[in-house]
């Protein structure tokens, strides 16, 4: 360890930095790597989803006496893809799982000393079964129960007692423990009412799991059907807004046209039937006319003549049996008889549904901004409306208003132009106070750095020249000036003295020629260049 301590200690920061990257690359490289491998070895799919605690604890256990690997994650039970079909047919043969649905309550229950009764009952259950399955389809839905009260007619025609009507309830179970939404209500309760036949949908219970009922009713659905009608009549009417804008825009301009609709939307659902009688062709000019269905004669006459004979009951020359009646072979005889014909006419009849959302009684509102319409008529702008909104030509001019008026506008008061003019100039003055203050702050500035790097330039030649003291012996100038002074001082103090005396002569050199000590300082930081150094 000691020895890799060194090691590490006598390599640089960036070399540590590269050693440190390559181990963390290599590390999530082969991570990588790792996770997909395992995964692509083992993939799990769902088994069973959903189940209880102790019947998983039942199926985890078949599952470790087989060998087989599982993974049990939020009530749902994994295994390997490739085993899942074959581990799934297993438990289901021997009965696992044992909860849920498995639609084989009639199968299992029904047999020879089964009664009908009984059968109905079990048939009963299994649509329970199988209704509750469906709705455990939905979206967040845990566990559904379905219960079931068909209604039984009455048994005796001359009984009193009406039918009772089924009904039926259900609870949802949602995976989150809140409720289902009003269109999953509104779904369960469809599905249920139509399994079963003369079930209304209004006879069809929704609890959730906290025991609230979630049903929705007919009170309801009208309620929506009146939200969605107001919805669909403010679509429409910004749809035909737009539409007579878009013709009256580009010659008006789109800001001096104002347009306003009006509509009602008709969201009733009808039923029509209509039965058209068409007569057949005339046979000639004493064939029927109009449409005349039935027609009844009847006929009385008495006194002296030739009476009325023949059998009741017997067919004549008509259309229905004519039952004659008479009387004796008296003077005075009694007979009458009646005829009654029904006349088969060509009819076609239609039946049609108009679904709700249909249109009616619509208006519109144009307002141009001016005093006229310009080279346009009233007619012309009725006509452009009504062709954009589809109202027919005979209703345009009861159902399309038009109006030109000037549009309202606020006038907003002028200040005098001297008070302008004096807070312009008042703008004008502030901006070039402004202006020389942040000159002067900048100029300040500069000053400053001016000063300090003169401050710095001034310190480093100091330390400069007192560093380089050793060398100034080299150079013509001071060789001179040293020799000079070696004659002044020759009998005076010691060497240290004479240091002393020395750099202070450089100093009053430096000072009374400053170009020649900046040139001598220039020539030492470049490494003596000049002197052939």
């Amino acid at each position: 360890m000691e020895k890799i301590k060194e090691l590490l200690g006598k390599l640089n920061d960036k070399v540590k930095k590269a050693i440190i990257i390559g181990a963390v690359g290599v590390a999530v490289v082969a991570g990588a790597i790792v996770i997909a491998l395992s995964m692509r070895e083992k993939p799990y799919e769902v088994m069973f989803p959903s189940v209880s605690s102790e019947e998983a604890k039942q199926i985890i256990g078949k599952l470790q006496e087989d060998g087989i690997d599982y993974q049990y994650k939020n009530g749902d039970i994994l295994v390997p893809t490739p085993q899942l079909d074959t581990t799934r047919a297993k438990l289901v043969s021997e009965g696992y799982p044992k909860s849920g649905f498995t639609y084989d309550v009639f199968r299992n229950n029904v047999n020879l000393m089964t009664t009908d009764s009984d059968r109905r009952r079990f048939e009963i259950y299994d649509l329970e079964t199988r209704i509750g399955s469906t709705i455990k389809v939905f979206d967040g839905v845990q566990e559904a129960y379905v219960t079931l009260a068909l209604g039984e007619p009455s048994k005796y025609a001359l009984s009193d007692d009406t039918a009772q009507e089924p009904s039926a309830q259900a609870v949802v179970v949602m995976k989150d423990g809140g409720s289902p939404t009003e269109e999953q209500a509104k779904s369960i309760q469809l599905l249920i009412s139509r399994s079963i036949p003369g079930l209304v949908i209004d006879n069809v219970s929704v609890f959730d799991g906290n025991g609230r009922e979630v049903s929705i009713g007919s009170d309801n659905e009208d309620i929506n059907n009146g939200k969605a009608g107001e919805e669909i009549t403010r679509l429409i009417e910004d749809q035909i807004s737009a539409k007579v804008l878009n013709v009256l825009g580009p010659v008006y301009g789109n800001g001096n046209v104002r347009v306003s609709v009006k509509g009602t939307v008709n969201m009733e659902k009808l039923i029509r039937e209509s039965i058209v009688y068409n007569t057949p062709e005339k046979i000639d000019e004493k064939d029927k006319t109009g449409l005349t269905s039935e027609e009844s004669i009847f006929k009385e006459y008495s006194g002296s003549g030739q009476n009325a004979s023949g059998v009741a009951g017997s067919e004549a020359n008509a259309d229905i049996p004519q039952y004659n009646a008479g009387g004796t072979d008296a003077e005075n005889a009694y007979g009458s008889s009646s005829l009654t014909r029904k006349y088969l006419l060509n009819q076609i009849k239609e039946q049609g549904q108009v679904n709700p959302g249909t249109l009616e009684n619509l208006t519109v509102s144009v307002v141009v901004n001016g005093t006229g319409f310009g080279s346009m008529t009233i007619d012309d702008i009725r006509d452009l409306a009504g062709n954009a909104a589809g109202i027919p030509q005979g209703e345009r001019a009861e159902k399309i208003t038009a109006v030109a008026a000037p549009f309202y506008t606020v006038e907003v008061p002028q200040a005098p132009e001297a008070p302008a003019e004096a807070n312009t100039s008042g703008i004008l003055i502030n901006q070039w106070i402004l202006i020389a203050a942040l000159a002067g702050v900048l100029l300040l500035l500069l000053i400053i750095i001016l000063a300090v790097r003169h401050r710095r330039k001034k310190n480093a030649l100091m330390e400069a020249m007192e560093i380089s003291q050793e060398d100034v012996p080299e150079l013509p100038v001071m060789a001179e000036l040293l020799e000079a002074n070696e004659k002044e001082q020759a009998n005076l103090e010691p060497e240290e003295d004479r240091g002393a005396e020395l750099r202070q002569s450089v100093r009053e050199f430096a000072e009374q020629n400053p170009e020649i000590s900046a040139q001598l300082l220039k020539t030492w930081l470049n490494g003596g260049g000049n002197n052939g150094d």
